[in-house]
């Protein structure tokens, strides 16, 4: 639930603590001002997105309106105007001073409550995603701002669809919308009434809830996407956990299926702003590294102090082309990669393991490719990046096999040097 903040404007008491009873009922927060010059100050600190100006104030109604629309052009905020006065004249001269809605001080509790909901409704529906139906990112921008200062326990829990990009790619965009739609009706099911939704951009939202409830949520969560995920594939792909964009004869490299990442912070005294909280949540977020599930992470450990990067620099190629290996090998070493060339497979295993690289660049099959199977086994438990090159044409059997990129031959060098320093870094 969001909850806007409103701002009652009058110098009598009694009528602004009656309005900010009713409001507060439903849900809102309410601020009150006395005079025009607190006003203002609330104004200027505090993004309001309702404003109830009461008669009261010692200037007049129509031209006070007017200075605070002309002060609120930027976030544009309800302004509803309250008189005691049924006069025509100063109805309308109210609205046509921007007063979004005119309301006699006669009106009763109930009604006043309805026409306020009406606002509301209104108001968040001109913020809210048309495909998600989550409200949008201005909206959740100010709400983790909000919930900031104030004295609750609350947990934010950022959630990301990994490879939504691809499937959006070689699926289409009404699929993709499915997608997105299927996540909505998920994560509605486990909110509670106090809980908050939001997009921090078109495929990743932010999620406010109590710190008892994040870790079930995430859980949750990345239980249901992935049990829904074959809706949404081909048997092969879903089978194969990856989904080919192009034909044989173009490079790809291996991206596997739509996951769901989710990474939650506990709000601290560290987190002093919304980009603070965003900035803790995208860094943790990148340690979901899952390719085969959907994962969530909740907080982190913080090291001070700076911490030594291990260099990961080393490229094993394993290539039966003399030529070609010793053109590789030399273009690696002009970019400063450490480098091993071989021409045999009966090689691979002692050098693989004595040199450790960080890629390998392999040969599909020259030799026997139930050998190359089983090297691309290996190496893919060890987590090292493989590199598959090829002259057979068999994209979907390679990259089932472990490869992170399939390259048809014959290649340019400076694009298999390109891809060898992407997987570095």
């Amino acid at each position: 639930m969001y909850k806007t903040r409103v701002l009652i404007i009058s110098s009598r008491k009694e009528l602004s603590i009656k309005y900010k009873k009713l409001i507060e009922a439903l849900g809102q927060t309410v601020i009150i001002a006395s005079n025009l010059s607190d006003a203002l100050d609330i104004i200027q600190k505090q993004e309001i997105e309702f404003i109830i100006i009461s008669d009261t104030i010692k200037e007049k109604l129509s031209g006070f309106i007017q200075k605070i629309r002309v002060l609120t052009y930027n976030f544009r905020p309800v302004i509803i105007a309250v008189s005691k006065s049924g006069d025509v004249k100063d109805r309308l001269e109210a609205l046509d001073s921007g007063a979004d809605d005119f309301l006699g001080e006669e009106i009763s509790k109930q009604e006043f409550q309805t026409r306020f909901r009406a606002h509301l409704r209104r108001y968040l529906e001109n913020s809210i995603n048309q495909t998600t139906k989550f409200l949008e990112r201005s909206i959740t921008k100010k709400a983790v701002s909000r919930t900031l200062f104030e004295n609750c326990n609350l947990s934010y829990l950022l959630i990301k669809i990994k490879n939504i990009e691809l499937y959006q790619k070689t699926h289409g965009e009404i699929a993709t919308e499915k997608v997105l739609q299927t996540l909505s009706a998920i994560v509605n099911s486990v909110l509670s009434q106090n809980d908050f939704i939001g997009h921090l951009s078109d495929r990743e939202f932010i999620l406010i809830t109590s710190n008892d409830a994040s870790e079930k949520i995430a859980s949750f969560l990345a239980f249901a996407f992935d049990n829904i995920l074959n809706k949404f594939y081909s048997n092969d792909e879903y089978e194969n956990n990856f989904t080919i964009q192009s034909s044989d004869r173009i490079e790809e490299s291996k991206t596997g299926l739509m996951r769901l990442n989710i990474a939650s912070i506990e709000k601290n005294e560290n987190s002093k702003s919304y980009t603070d909280v965003i900035q803790n949540l995208r860094d943790l977020i990148v340690l979901c590294k899952d390719e085969n599930s959907s994962s969530y992470i909740i907080d982190r450990i913080k090291l001070k102090g700076e911490v030594t990067k291990k260099v990961s620099n080393k490229v094993l190629i394993l290539e039966p082309d003399c030529a070609l290996s010793y053109l590789l090998k030399n273009v690696c070493e002009l970019n400063n990669i450490e480098v091993k060339a071989i021409n045999r497979y009966s090689e691979f295993k002692k050098v693989y393991k004595d040199f450790k690289p960080n890629v390998v660049v392999l040969d599909w099959g020259f030799e026997n490719v139930k050998t190359s199977l089983n090297i691309a086994y290996n190496i893919s438990k060890d987590n090292v990046k493989l590199i598959f090159s090829s002259s057979c044409l068999n994209k979907e059997e390679i990259l089932k096999a472990g490869a992170d990129l399939y390259i048809p031959k014959p290649y340019e060098i400076d694009d298999i040097v390109y891809w060898i320093k992407k997987f570095l870094n």
